[in-house]
C-alpha cells in the first residue's frame, strides 16, 4: 500500500493552486483536510467550495475514465458529489470545474489514489502485543481504525467476546457495545500479570454500510 506520506508533496502543490483560484476541493472522508486524496473501495464525498462563484453557477465533472462521480447536491455555499476512483498507472484523475455560462473551465482538478489495509480494533489507544494492568484499565472502549491511512470514515465497534483464563478458572462475556463494560474492566483488575486478554467475535459498523468482522485483539498485561 502507499503511504500516505508519499501525497503531501503533491497535495500541497493542489492546495497552493486551489487557494489562489479560491476555489477549494476536498474528500470529507479523508483526515488531512483540504486535500483530493481519494480511497478505493471505499466511501469519497468531495466538497467543493468557491469565495468567488455560486455552486449553482458550476458544474464539476470528470475528465477521465479512471474516477467517476454521482449527480452533485447543494448544500448552502458547498457542492457536493460522490466519487469512485479506479486508478491505472501512469493514467490522470482529474474533475473539472465548469462555469454554467461561458462553458468554460474555471478550474482542473488532480485527484490522488490510495488503497485501504483491513480494518482494525484496538484497546482505546494502546498498541502493541502487551501493556500494564494501569493502562489498560485507563481506557473506556475499544476503536476501529485503519491503520497508517488517512481514510476517516466513522467505523465503530458494535459488540464482541471477552475472554480471559486465570488461575480461578474461565470467564467468557459479550458486549453488544464498544465500551468495556464493568465486568470486563473488573476481570482485567483482577488478572494477574501475564494473563492473556483475547476479544474476540468482533464486528464494526459505520453509517450506511453492512456490520462487518474484525480480527481478535490479543492482549497481554504486563
Amino acid at each position: 500500500m502507499k503511504r500516505p506520506v508519499l501525497f503531501l508533496a503533491a497535495v500541497c502543490l493542489g492546495l497552493s493552486a486551489a487557494a489562489q483560484d479560491g476555489i477549494h476541493a476536498w474528500n470529507k472522508w479523508c483526515s488531512s483536510k483540504d486535500t483530493m486524496l481519494l480511497f478505493t473501495t471505499a466511501n469519497n464525498e468531495i466538497h467543493l467550495y468557491g469565495a468567488n462563484f455560486k455552486p449553482a453557477d458550476v458544474t464539476l465533472k470528470s475528465l477521465d475514465k479512471t474516477l467517476r462521480i454521482g449527480t452533485p447536491e447543494i448544500k448552502g455555499d458547498t457542492m457536493t458529489v460522490l466519487a469512485m476512483p479506479y486508478p491505472q498507472a501512469g493514467k490522470p484523475m482529474r474533475l473539472a470545474v465548469v462555469d454554467n455560462k461561458t462553458r468554460k473551465t474555471i478550474k482542473t482538478i488532480n485527484c490522488y489514489s490510495d488503497n485501504l489495509p483491513m480494518l482494525e480494533a484496538r484497546i482505546g489507544t494502546l498498541a502493541g502485543p502487551e501493556a500494564t494492568k494501569k493502562d489498560i484499565l485507563s481506557q473506556m472502549t475499544l476503536k476501529a481504525s485503519f491503520p497508517k491511512s488517512l481514510y476517516s470514515y466513522p467505523y465503530k465497534i458494535k459488540q464482541y467476546t471477552f475472554k480471559i483464563t486465570t488461575p480461578k478458572g474461565a470467564t467468557i462475556l459479550t458486549v453488544n457495545s464498544a465500551f468495556l463494560s464493568k465486568e470486563v474492566l473488573a476481570e482485567i483488575n483482577n488478572a494477574p500479570a501475564g494473563t492473556e486478554l483475547l476479544f474476540t467475535n468482533i464486528k464494526a459498523t459505520c453509517p450506511e454500510c453492512a456490520t462487518r468482522d474484525v480480527a481478535d485483539i490479543k492482549m497481554k498485561v504486563r
